[in-house]
């Protein structure tokens, strides 16, 4: 069976990265015989092993623009394309042959048409469970076609594996909407109520129902007719808009009153650490009640890792390999998490030049944040794995100090500050001049946070490498169904009661003050809080339709640190980091790729562009 596994992923591979054909071109698989793929119940699970791989899912693998890529330098997730970590880069696609996601995904729907083409056909498989395979198979069309409509608006709407090469215009934004959901409702309607790890059953395709069917209603309430295209391969009018918002409202609700799922509570008596290990006992065999979908990264079960961990981890504790600090949040995203009194989480502690506000510690404005913050975070001056090894014991992230009035700023990390020469070396002294983490050693920066939400907090640090970590993607969970579910509510014009309770529902697990009733402004923020860093946020401002507005000559910051050797405290100042991020109107949607509009003359490109 694992040869048929390799010749599934091998056709696949084999279409995307041949010389530069219409992508929808290549012609059907044909190295697999029906009686191969459904002789055994191993043959059918080979075939959707591939399917699922190659499935659009936004993980730790998506970044420079494609899937299963590499980080490299760190600065091409998706996170990097919002406000949520450093540094400023704008969204875009890989244009590299064998990596264009547009080519990909055809390329894995042509593997999806032609199963559900096959399974219709086979004579040794009963009518029930054709019906089964059916379903699962039409999930995955959903997922992959919801990622291609989210990136581009409407593509060529493709059932059935193309037996000619026959150009094929792009459907209507609205009809790879309302083809996804007639896939989900199929999903939901034949999927059983529970399922194997890493697979769909009908609550999974409700939850997914939920999110695609709310991201199409938010553009078609949102974009008042300012993005589209003659042919409507761009464009929801707000009346559709509406009716999906329902759909999106109805499938959550469905999600929500599960009996299968409730808020992960494993630790009430630590919320931070409760909201940290929501992302890590997520594998295959843990017990996770607010886990809808996960995609594992356990090697013993599923033969995949990433590199995570080490991308992340702050300087001071990083591996032996190098990278670190890839992902450093950035103040903007700081302050968003409230005070744990449900007050504004605005960072006011840099008081003005000459009356500096004082902290007994680094981690001191941050001690009484919302406790997702912690979760999600590692702020200065606190333990993280084994920081305990450090000088500092803790992460640090000082950037000099101040002494008889004057600053002085440090240009590389751990190092101490000489009150007699006034310079920083690494000769010890009485004062730490430089924290061990700014700055990847240059210790000339002012990012000062680093992320925690999916880093492994069990494994030894000591042995990563590339490649070497298996905190699994948890894809769909209920802590966003129930954001779904008020949003669409809200939107709908329902009683705000309903958007509150389900709101709360979240705060109360994270340990904040219930709402007394919930606005627009309210449920987005409760938005950007709870799904921090889980490949969200971008596709928020998108179907928002406020990209251009939030992202206008936008400043990021950070926060330079200074120890006061004359106070024997510290004092933070708000700082600027890296140049202004600016998004245009055509950034809704990326581009048809150039080679595929070359090779089907019936692809006209997006707005803009």
């Amino acid at each position: 069976m694992k040869q048929i596994k390799y010749i599934v992923l091998l056709a696949v591979l084999t279409g995307v990265g041949s010389c530069r054909k219409n992508i929808l071109d290549i012609k059907p698989v044909n190295l697999l015989t029906q009686d191969q793929i459904f002789g055994s119940p191993s043959g059918v699970t080979a075939y959707f092993a591939s399917m699922y791989a190659q499935m659009a899912v936004e993980d730790y693998t998506f970044c420079n623009g494609y899937f299963g890529g590499f980080p490299g330098n760190g600065d091409q997730y998706t996170g990097n394309w919002t406000d949520e970590v450093f540094s400023s880069r704008n969204s875009g696609l890989s244009t590299n042959s064998g990596q264009e996601p547009y080519a990909v995904l055809f390329a894995a729907l042509r593997n999806v048409n032609t199963f559900i083409q096959q399974v219709d056909k086979v004579t040794n498989i009963d009518p029930a469970t054709k019906i089964l395979y059916s379903a699962e198979a039409r999930f995955i069309r959903a997922y992959d076609y919801f990622a291609l409509v989210k990136y581009h608006g409407g593509v060529p709407l493709l059932l059935a594996p193309q037996e000619k090469p026959d150009p094929v215009k792009r459907a209507k934004e609205t009809d790879i909407y309302d083809q996804i959901k007639t896939d989900l409702d199929y999903a939901a309607a034949n999927l059983p109520d529970k399922s194997n790890y890493g697979r769909a059953n009908k609550w999974v395709a409700w939850a997914l129902e939920a999110r695609a069917m709310l991201h199409a209603g938010s553009i078609g309430i949102f974009d008042n007719g300012q993005h589209t295209l003659p042919g409507g391969e761009v464009g929801i009018d707000p009346t559709k808009g509406m009716a999906y918002l329902q759909v999106a409202f109805d499938a959550a609700n469905q999600v929500k009153n599960s009996p299968n799922y409730s808020l992960y509570n494993k630790y009430p008596g630590d919320l931070a650490k409760n909201f940290q290990y929501l992302f890590y006992d997520c594998k295959p065999g843990d017990v996770n009640t607010e886990a809808i979908f996960c995609k594992g990264y356990d090697y013993a079960s599923t033969t995949r890792t990433h590199s995570q961990d080490l991308m992340v981890l702050p300087f001071a504790i990083q591996s032996a390999v190098g990278y670190s600090g890839r992902m450093q949040p950035t103040l903007d995203m700081v302050e968003k998490f409230d005070n744990i009194d449900g007050t504004p989480g605005l960072f006011g502690g840099t008081g003005t030049p000459n009356v500096p506000i004082h902290y007994p510690s680094q981690s001191a404005p941050f001690a009484n944040k919302d406790p997702r913050f912690a979760g999600s975070i590692v702020a200065p001056g606190t333990i993280f794995r084994n920081s305990a090894s450090t000088t500092e014991g803790t992460i640090t992230g000082q950037r000099g100090v101040i002494y008889n009035g004057n600053i002085y700023r440090g240009t590389r990390t751990s190092q101490y500050f000489n009150t007699t020469s006034l310079s920083f070396g690494p000769t010890p002294t009485p004062y730490i001049g430089t924290g061990n983490s700014n700055g990847d050693n240059n210790g000339s920066n002012s990012q000062t946070f680093w992320l925690k939400k999916w880093t492994d907090p069990v494994s030894d640090i000591t042995l990563l490498r590339d490649y070497s970590s298996r905190t699994s993607w948890l894809d769909m969970r209920l802590g966003e169904i129930l954001l779904i579910y008020a949003e669409a509510s809200f939107e709908l014009g329902h009683p705000a009661s309903e958007a509150t309770a389900a709101i709360n529902l979240l705060r109360t697990r994270a340990g904040m003050p219930v709402l007394a009733t919930v606005d627009r402004n309210a449920i987005r923020h409760e938005r950007f809080v709870e799904l921090a860093f889980e490949n969200r946020t971008y596709w928020d401002y998108i179907r928002w339709r406020t990209l251009t507005t939030d992202f206008s000559l936008r400043q990021e910051y950070g926060l330079e640190i200074f120890y006061d050797i004359d106070t024997q405290d510290y004092v933070f100042y708000k700082m600027p980091n890296g140049g202004p991020k600016t998004y245009q109107p055509q950034n809704y949607y990326f581009q048809i790729p150039a080679a595929e509009r070359a090779a089907n003359p019936l692809l006209n490109d997006n707005p803009g562009y």
